[in-house]
């Protein structure tokens, strides 16, 4: 079974047209996907206590002082591409 339709749009070349990477992320060979580049384990530790600092049936100046301990001192800069306004 066939059908008489054709697409009446050209053909366009669109190569150029590649993402980039942007700071701070990779390109993963096996997909070309970027993703992020690895944190390490006190910044990842750190970002779950400031998430979970208000997650009721948690004592709140308990994993606010967890944070304080884990926290790690960047500029505002690297603060701000880490967590782009949305």
């Amino acid at each position: 079974m066939s059908h008489s339709y054709t697409n009446p749009s050209v053909k366009q070349d669109l190569a150029h047209l590649e993402a980039t990477v942007e700071q701070g992320e990779i390109v993963d060979p096996a997909t070309g996907f970027s993703k992020r580049k690895p944190i390490s384990d006190r910044e990842c530790i750190f970002k779950c206590l400031d998430n979970c600092i208000s997650l009721a049936g948690l004592d709140k100046r308990q994993v606010e002082r967890l944070a304080k301990q884990f926290s790690v001192e960047k500029t505002d800069e690297q603060i701000q591409s880490e967590y782009p306004p949305l």
